[in-house]
């Protein structure tokens, strides 16, 4: 399963992104991948160590709202594909 994070700020480096994310997910954090870093549009995917989809709901939601580079994080879990945003 994996969570989607979406409005990254164009000031912030996939590193900086790569360990908010797992400082924040802990052990739930498997693998962190950032796209496009510094650019409009810029998300992460990060693959989860939990299988049961409720639990991708209740990190999505504890992430979404928390602030990065002076924006709010947008997240959800997608339960059905490893497909990244807008690929469909």
């Amino acid at each position: 399963m994996n969570l989607i994070v979406r409005n990254i700020a164009e000031s912030c480096s996939e590193q900086e992104v790569r360990e908010f994310l797992k400082r924040e997910l802990g052990h739930y954090a498997k693998n962190v991948e950032v796209v496009d870093a510094g650019k409009p549009g810029a998300y992460a995917t990060v693959e989860l160590g939990a299988q049961v989809p409720y639990v991708g709901e209740v990190i999505a939601r504890q992430i979404h709202g928390k602030h990065l580079g002076g924006l709010a994080l947008e997240a959800s879990a997608d339960l059905f594909s490893d497909e990244p945003p807008g690929a469909r």
